[in-house]
């Protein structure tokens, strides 16, 4: 296999460390490539996250320039802002490919998020001040709790004014500050991916006030082709319900309006069965989270459900759902297809002769190595072919299916959190077919 590097050191882009892939085809044959560009470490945040975007025009032979698709604020580790883990959508009878993604002020993380949606039911940012204070962010301005203007002024960058002298930003700490939570945020591309429009908050349509930490997938969303959802868009997210201890379950959120407005989804934390009792996302153990995940559409519109999960038996974690994402059920472990606790890419082949299902992970019940890739013809039921991908380390991942046929695969190829790499095979050579 000839692995190419998209992301990474000395690649032209802003940063020395990249994380988190996410890819998708256009019907004009782009294939737009996103990741996170780390800045001050390769670690989660709390530290300085920008999403970056390179493109190819020829099934991933060659890549453009990176593109800054989100920027970010600060210049030291734990105080800048940061926008972690994409998710992208791309749905093709409007030609836009949506981003989703995580939003954190300075200092917070995925273990120390407050619970809260961070906004008032209008979905202005609530801005904490000193001593306590706290303020709503409308139209630039900071008011008070009682609706009364302060002399304070906030222009897009966070910076915060006082008679023209700047005095603080909400996004980097200091006097003054976004309420330490986070914040699902949405951006779109008209145009295969080479501009991106001003990124919106989801929190006040699918963040609830009971959870901490809200993040997308990451990986691919979907748009329903068949059945009564046809033409709705299904985006994986998952959210925790706890400050601390972490207590994090999955689910997705959906639109039936083009991207417009987004409805939570039930998660299978609360549907499937522990023990004999109905689950409850409030209660779960360490042992019962379940956290990334992707989805696929069936031939017959039934969504099934692939899930990353802390279960001992290390393996991916499966459910259904017959309304389109609304709820799951049928929920179970696939104990032969192993992993660690780790992300899996999943898509279905459309247009095909058969129901094919491409899946790919590290398939190593302890490590996040052995990055294998498997074939299933029946829908992502059984997979009947595997191939190892890259025998050592192997950590997250996303596939897209090229102009040229291949499926493309970009993925972590180690634990460095320094590289992004390309590959692409055919269906015939995951069942061993080298021709």
């Amino acid at each position: 296999m000839e692995f190419k590097t998209v992301f990474g050191p000395g690649t032209g882009g802003p940063s020395d460390y990249y994380r988190i892939p996410s890819m998708v085809t256009t019907k004009n044959g782009t294939v737009v490539a996103c990741a996170d560009a780390r800045f001050y470490t390769g670690a989660d945040n709390p530290n300085r996250i920008d999403k970056v975007v390179r493109r190819s025009f020829d099934s991933g032979e060659t890549w453009e320039d990176y593109i800054i698709a989100v920027q970010e604020h600060g210049t030291e580790k734990n105080r800048a802002s940061a926008a972690i883990d994409p998710i992208l959508t791309y749905v093709s009878e409007t030609g836009r490919i949506y981003m989703h993604y995580c939003h954190t002020p300075a200092g917070i993380g995925i273990l120390n998020c407050k619970c809260g949606v961070g906004e008032n039911p209008q979905g202005n940012k609530i801005i904490e001040g000193k001593f306590g204070k706290r303020y709503i962010l409308k139209d630039g301005m900071l008011y008070t709790k009682s609706g009364k203007a302060s002399a304070y002024k906030v222009n897009d960058d966070g910076d915060v004014s006082e008679n023209g002298k700047l005095v603080g930003n909400i996004y980097t700490g200091g006097d003054f500050r976004a309420f330490g939570t986070s914040t699902l945020m949405m951006c779109y591309s008209d145009d295969d991916g080479l501009t991106w429009s001003k990124p919106r908050s989801l929190n006040t349509q699918v963040k609830k006030k009971f959870m901490s930490f809200i993040g997308p997938g990451p990986g691919n969303g979907i748009v329903i082709k068949n059945g009564k959802y046809k033409g709705r868009i299904v985006v994986p997210v998952y959210y925790g319900t706890k400050k601390w201890p972490l207590c994090l379950s999955c689910c997705v959120i959906y639109s039936d309006d083009n991207g417009e407005s987004w409805q939570l989804g039930e998660t299978p934390n609360n549907t499937r069965k522990i023990k004999g009792f109905k689950a409850n996302h409030f209660l779960i153990s360490h042992n019962e989270m379940l956290t990334e995940s992707q989805v696929i559409e069936q031939s017959d519109g039934t969504l099934k459900y692939f899930m990353r999960n802390h279960n001992p038996k290390r393996c991916v974690a499966v459910a259904y759902s017959k309304n389109g994402g609304a709820s799951w059920e049928n929920f179970s472990l696939d104990e032969s297809l192993p992993q660690p606790v780790c992300q899996s890419s999943v898509i279905k082949i459309e247009n095909a002769d058969k129901p094919y299902v491409v899946l790919l992970n590290p398939a190593d019940r302890k490590e996040r190595k052995c990055g294998t890739v498997r074939l299933s013809e029946d829908d992502g039921e059984t997979f009947t072919y595997s191939r190892v991908l890259k025998e050592d380390d192997f950590v997250y991942s996303s596939l897209t299916l090229l102009p040229d046929g291949n499926i493309g695969a970009l993925f972590e190829p180690d634990k460095e959190c320094k590289n992004i790499l390309f590959t692409k095979f055919s269906l015939d050579w995951i069942k061993g077919n080298d021709n």
